[in-house]
This record gives C-alpha cells, structure tokens and sequence, in this order.
C-alpha cells in the first residue's frame, strides 16, 4: 500500500489527534518509519469527551460542516449531504479514517512525551509508558499536540477575594451543575456560544465580551455556512470583502422588512464592525436567540477588579456571580521540550510549521487555524509537505527566503486579521492552501474547457480540501475529488452571485490595469480613503520614501499614519 525508501528515516509524532493521525498518513504514505505517543487512551485529541482528556461536551455540534472536516482523500459518501457532524460522529470519522489506513499499529496510548532535545543532530525524546519509562532517538521529531492545550486564564482570576467557583470551559460537561445559580461567562468563541446558551436555559446568565463577536450563522438559506467559502467570494480581497459586508449588512436593515430580531442583531454588529474579515467569525448564533429574548444579559467591556460576590467592569458595572466561567481561550506549552528556538508563536515558523534553524528537524503541524475552512484541510497540507520534505522530494528554500517569508506572511496576518491579534495561529484559508499546494506541487487550476460544470462548481461552490486532490497521481482519488466537487450543490443565489461579481470588479480590474479607485466612485458604504491598488496576492501597506531607505531584511510594517493600506497582489508563479 505504501511505497519504500531505500533509507527509511526514523520520525516520531506526538499526538493522536486529527493533525497527528494525517500526520501519520502521509508519513507512511512516503515510506517512512512511524512512531505516534499519545498521552491519553485514546485518538482523537479535542474530540474526545471532556471525562477521557478530551474538550467535548455533551451537545457539541461542529461549527465546520463534513466535507470541510474531512481529510481530502477520505470523504464523506457521495449520499452524505452537507451537514455539521456532533463531536461523536468526528470521532468515528477519525476511527475509520485510521483503520482505513492502517494507522493504529504505529500508535502508542497511554504514552506521554515528558521530554525531547536534540542530540548530535537527532532528536532524543523521553517518553512515561503504562509501567515504565524511556528514551529513543528520531531523525525529526512532528508535535501535532495542537494549541488547545493549557486552559488559559487573566491575571485577576487568580485574585482569592471572590468567593465562588472559578471555572474554564475546558471543564464544562453540561449545563447541570449550573441549575440556580448566577453565572457569569467571560469571554465567548464558538464552543463558547454554546455553553452561554445552555447556561442560560437553567440559570441566571450574563456574557462579558471585549468586542462583540463577529457572528455568522451555522445555516443561511438551509446550506451550511462554509458553502459560501468559495473562491468567487474571496477574490474580493479584504477590502472587498469588508465593503461587500456592510452593504450587505446596510441593505438588510433598511429594505429586508422579514428580517427577524435574531437576524437585524447579526447585521447590525457586522455594520458597526471596521472590519468583517479582521476579526475571528464565530460560526454559532445559537445563543443570539437568548440576547433577543432577555434570557442571557450581554455586556460588552473588561472585568476591572473581583469582589466577593461577583465582578466590576471597566464601565463601573457590578455583576453579581457565584460562578465565573472562563471561556478565555488556551495556550501552548512547549515546557518538555529543549531546543533552544521558540516554537511557541506559529507566525514565527514557515507556513506556521518549520523553523528555519531545524528545518524538517521538530516541526509542527496543527497550528494553522483558518477563520473559516477547516483545521484538518490545514493540517494535511502541512502534513503532505513534510513527508515530501523528509524524503527528499522537495527542498527547503534556503533560510534567508524563508524568514523573508514568514516575516511577510507575519505582516500580512497581522493586517488581514486587524481585530484578532491575539491569535497567533489564525491563517486566510485561501491564501494557505494555495500557498502550500504551491509547495507541495499540487496546485490545480480553475478552468476546465473540457468540464465547465468542474470550472463552474470550482469558482462559485465550496473551497474544498478536494481542490488539491485534483492533480493525484492516483486516478482513483482524482475521480473522488471531482466527484465530491460537483455532488454540492452551489449555495448563491444569483443576484448574490452578481453582487459578488460587481464588487470583485470594483476591487480586482482596477487592480490588474494599475489604477487608482478614486473617491467619486465610493458612496458612503466604501471607504472614503483614496485606495491605489496595485499587483500582488496580499495586500500590503506601501511604504513611504523615507521608510524604503531603511533596513529592507526586517520589513517592519509602518504605522497607519505613514502609509495607505494597499491591495497588493502576490506575484503567483
């Protein structure tokens, strides 16, 4: 099933999660030696229930629909429609996925990593068995353990003055032990929304949030919300895409008289946003039902300081609480390990995986979060790169290219996802994939004379993982591929469909032709800003003439003030 090397490297993999077991996959797939400790009794990682180590709560649905959560050559059934698979159903997706490829043997349960640092060019970890403990050398080492890993927590919580229970959403099980009480959740992401909801059914329940969440609703016109995760929808770029939203937003309020309560809150919070796209969408709305109806009390500011009986906000606001859930977040710990390089902030390694200083050495693979398309598209990207890296079938850039690289993909990010700084691993799904298909040399194109239904559903259907299957050189997997592309079905209507194409060509031909968009063609919806666009994927500011005579290997990006932001596309080869 799996091709051999003449000279096998020896590669152990940390994690037994979806990253670790694609991980493991492409690996073997490349003929190279295996070996997988997990630290819990199980695979699966997060997915695995909240009693067996895992972050899975009883009602958990998925916020990424199936097709966008499965790995690209191991797909739903054609007779599957699109939907949201609980945490369950993902962890039996994960158990076929494994049996198929026969992944299991090379998995070690109940085996914890507890230590690794390189030796004489090689990677010594030491692992803490069932009923002992040892140590082995690998040629690289691959930690696919993943960021959500240490529940994190403020500073104030640790505060003894408050006398009530202090919990973190990795606790949470269900809503139970709530019953009565008065909760307050601070903090909200996607399994977040979840729990406020369910909270507030049994129990007297307020929301502190820094920043109103950037909402989009599991399912807009009975498709599952990343069927609009589509390349047509992109190419906009974030100016488009930002303007194109709060038009969309402004038009539902004024002229959309059907428009329920739920829905006006939704549009009103991306109206008032700067920027749709530049902060982290939480694809859950299940608890906006509850804001409408009074049962779950929204505040918007900071915790200032803990009492006794509750907390004050930075507005001054007294809420009273016997229990402070923490939906804040995690961090990653790389304590265990002893290389002497920081692996702990993704957006200094490339492509959010390798360190130029050890190159295919210790990599990481999970730490690629897209705000909308899936993790596991990611990961397996990132996995197949490396397993063609470790044979030998592709090369490193050298070392100056790629921290020129991250320092430029660092830059973007930080522009892309203005509102959402503080996570690290956030990637723009549409530019990573093709970015890594590029490196993996599986980058298809988008037109096909001979299927114009395969070039139609490919521009305006779903970005799928299946994109990068197309170029296989197995002939079985690129019929797959094409196959799951045309089965689903394209979600935009088609006045959506000419409001997008409008919008890309207010944005992208002026673009391509070098001209200015000068501020007679902006209405109010636009930004008033004149905005030079020239070519390039990304955009990038446009540094002044004074910033262009400094140190050009930092790039450090200039302030607002001493620059305009640019649509500059990357040159694509």
């Amino acid at each position: 099933m799996y091709e051999n090397i003449s000279t096998p490297k020896k590669v152990c993999v940390i994690g037994a999660g979806l990253s670790g077991l694609v991980t493991i996959k492409e690996l073997l797939s490349q003929g190279i030696q295996v070996k997988c400790y997990e630290a819990q009794t199980g695979i699966g990682g997060a997915f695995r229930d909240v009693g067996e180590g895992g972050r899975s709560y009883d009602s958990i649905e998925l916020t990424v629909s199936n097709f966008f959560m499965a790995f690209s050559d191991y797909p739903p059934g054609l007779s599957e429609k699109r939907r949201y698979w609980t945490a369950r159903e993902y962890r039996n997706y994960l158990h076929r996925y494994a049996k198929h490829f026969h992944l299991l043997p090379h998995i070690f349960l109940s085996h914890e990593v507890v230590s690794a640092e390189i030796h004489q060019g090689r990677v010594m970890v030491k692992v803490a068995g069932p009923s002992q403990e040892f140590s082995e050398f690998f040629d690289h080492l691959v930690i696919c353990s993943g960021n959500n890993f240490l529940p994190k927590y403020p500073e104030y919580a640790r505060d003894p003055i408050f006398k009530g229970e202090i919990l973190h959403s990795s606790q949470y099980k269900n809503a139970e032990p709530f019953k009565g009480k008065k909760v307050l959740c601070i903090g909200m992401g996607e399994s977040g929304a979840d729990t406020v909801h369910e909270i507030s059914q049994v129990a007297s329940c307020y929301v502190l949030v820094r920043d109103k969440p950037n909402v989009v609703p599991r399912w807009i016109n009975h498709f599952t919300n990343d069927s609009y995760t589509t390349y047509c929808f992109y190419e906009m770029g974030k100016n488009g895409l930002d303007r194109f939203m709060k038009f969309k937003a402004w038009y539902y309020l004024n002229f959309d008289t059907k428009l329920s309560k739920e829905e006006r809150l939704i549009q009103q919070w991306i109206y008032d946003r700067n920027s749709f796209i530049g902060k982290f969408l939480t694809k859950n709305d299940i608890f906006i039902e509850d804001i409408v109806s009074g049962r779950l009390q929204f505040l918007e500011g900071e915790v200032k300081r803990l009492l006794p009986d509750g907390i004050i906000t930075d507005k001054d606001e007294k809420v009273e609480a016997d229990v402070l859930l923490f939906n804040t977040g995690y961090r990653t710990c790389f304590r265990q390990f002893r290389f002497g390089k920081d692996f702990s902030n993704p957006r200094h390694l490339f492509k959010h995986m390798l360190h130029p200083e050890y190159q295919t050495l210790v990599s990481l693979v999970g730490w690629a979060r897209p705000t909308q398309g899936g993790v596991p598209a990611c990961s397996e990207m990132q996995a197949r790169y490396l397993a063609l890296l470790i044979t030998g079938k592709k090369a490193l850039p050298e070392k100056s290219v790629m921290y020129h690289a991250i320092q430029k993909d660092k830059q973007y990010a930080e522009y892309y996802f203005s509102d959402s700084k503080n996570i690290e691993s956030l990637v723009n799904y549409h530019d990573f994939m093709p970015d890594m298909a590029k490196l993996i040399g599986c980058k298809t194109k988008f037109f096909y004379p001979e299927n114009l239904l395969l070039t139609f559903k490919m521009y305006f259907g779903s970005h799928l993982p299946a994109f990068y299957r197309l170029t296989d050189p197995n002939p079985e997997i690129r019929r797959k591929s094409i196959e799951v592309i045309q089965s689903l079905p394209i979600a935009y209507s088609l006045r959506r469909v000419a409001a997008i194409l409008f919008f890309t060509i207010l944005f992208r031909v002026p673009e391509l032709l070098g001209l200015y968009i000068k501020k007679a063609l902006y209405p109010f919806l636009f930004s008033t800003e004149r905005h030079e666009l020239e070519m390039g994927r990304k955009y990038l500011p446009r540094k002044t003439g004074n910033q262009k005579n400094k140190d050009t290997e930092k790039k450090a990006l200039p302030t607002s003030t001493d620059m305009t932001f640019l649509n500059v596309r990357k040159s694509q080869e």
